[in-house]
């Protein structure tokens, strides 16, 4: 799937937590700010939030805890943040030549879209609100065209981006983008820099204003920075016949992935948000074998999922060198991240693999035994790593269904649709895609 997009603030928080631990003694005019935030629901001590003031921030530590030395006396305003759950803003009043306590709660964002193949005469739409558990279907045939969509990142409760095939009989692409839950969905695809009409095969976003989408059938990557308004070209490569995945960890680091001019698989790098790039090859992968999803954390450890035998592949020195590390005799279509540690990977025969260290062992679940000769098309997890959902289409692809679990993956339950449609992407907010 590729919204991969997990948002990882949290390198260098070592090193900064190291200087911001210890005793200080605040000078005149400036105080100090310190506290712990856990979870609304279980209390749960939440590691790398953001505690941002002005254009400045520090980091929670392990335990939740962080200390914000030398800030301004009297009321200030402070931001919590971290991807995936709602942000608190906190009035605390700072101390001339003291330290103040700010404990925060922040409350897990539980909303999601999925996205499929058309049915009744424009491309299915679907949001849960409960983590999965139930969806109700979204869009109109004024809204949404009559093409398979392809690719969902959901960027919070209120704004999703949503890419498909080209619309043939509009002569237009398909790249849709919702600002108020769903209850509008307009098409940007009239805005592609000036391009015939694409076929949108991953879009990435970390707000509703700066995003990037790749294609199937081009081998440009295209980046908007204004909303969706207008579309520009930030990559054209001479090497690249089609590309399949895009993600991002922080909104400047951008990974995407195609499928060779020559065969075989290429993997672009950009450090700054689409402005320069770098290009790896994977030697790893065979001529005939094409990459479906790309995920990365920091390091930067990067993974792709691919088609004929090839599992997943993991480059741990940022795309140099590349080795096999799930071995799966199907394709697999949707990667999956939470942390550096939990990895799930899906595809055809129902399979779904689970690893709790970094794909360096895994085990199949194959989850939905009712589907068992289909294919799970995508998977996607909450922050919390334990709540999730999947995607699920029949041998034939015409009908499917979603699955939720609620204990990381090991016990899957049907959620409740309107009706059996065709998903093809699952993206819940704070995900990797």
């Amino acid at each position: 799937m590729m919204r991969n997009r997990i948002l990882f603030v949290i390198m260098a928080v070592s090193a900064a937590l190291l200087s911001l631990t210890g005793c200080r003694k605040p000078t005149a005019s400036y105080g100090n700010l310190q506290g712990r935030v856990t979870t609304l629901s279980t209390g749960e001590p939440l590691y790398g939030v953001s505690v941002v003031y002005g254009d400045s921030a520090v980091y929670t530590d392990l335990d939740g805890a962080y200390l914000y030395a030398d800030l301004p006396d009297g009321l200030q305003g402070v931001w919590f943040r971290m991807d995936g759950y709602y942000e608190v803003m906190r009035q605390v009043n700072i101390p001339a030549g003291g330290t103040t306590e700010c404990n925060v709660s922040l409350d897990l964002v539980l909303s999601g879209w999925a996205a499929g193949a058309g049915d009744s005469g424009y491309g299915t739409i679907l949001r849960t609100t409960d983590a999965g558990r139930s969806w109700v279907r979204q869009g109109s045939t004024a809204m949404v065209p009559d093409v398979r969509l392809t690719d969902v990142c959901a960027v919070s409760d209120q704004v999703c981006w949503i890419g498909g095939e080209a619309d043939t009989s509009a002569r237009r692409s398909v790249l849709l983008k919702t600002e108020d839950g769903g209850t509008t969905w307009v098409n940007q695809g009239s805005s592609l820099g000036g391009l015939p009409p694409v076929s949108i095969s991953a879009v990435v976003a970390m707000d509703g204003d700066t995003a990037w989408a790749v294609s199937s059938d081009t081998c440009v990557v295209l980046k908007t920075v204004n909303g969706g308004s207008s579309w520009s070209i930030c990559r054209e490569s001479a090497s690249v016949q089609s590309y399949s995945a895009i993600t991002t960890m922080d909104g400047k680091s951008i990974w995407c992935c195609g499928s060779g001019l020559s065969g075989g698989v290429v993997v672009d790098y950009s450090p700054d948000g689409g402005n320069t790039w770098s290009e790896f090859n994977v030697p790893a992968a065979y001529e005939l074998q094409q990459p479906t999803d790309i995920c990365a954390v920091p390091g930067p450890v990067v993974y792709i999922a691919g088609t004929n035998t090839m599992g997943v592949l993991v480059s741990r020195d940022g795309g140099s060198s590349w080795t096999q590390t799930v071995s799966s005799d199907v394709d697999l279509l949707s990667l999956d991240l939470y942390g550096e540690s939990y990895g799930w990977a899906c595809g055809a025969g129902g399979r779904l693999y689970l690893s709790t260290d970094g794909f360096s062992t895994s085990r199949n679940l194959s989850p939905v035994p009712a589907y068992s000769d289909g294919v799970i098309t995508s998977v996607s997890f909450l922050r919390d790593g334990k709540r999730g959902a999947l995607s699920v289409v029949s041998s034939t692809g015409a009908t499917g269904a979603v699955y939720f679990t609620e204990d990381g993956g090991d016990v899957w339950n049907e959620s409740s649709l309107p009706f059996e449609f065709s998903i093809e992407s699952v993206d819940f907010v704070g995900g990797a895609n």
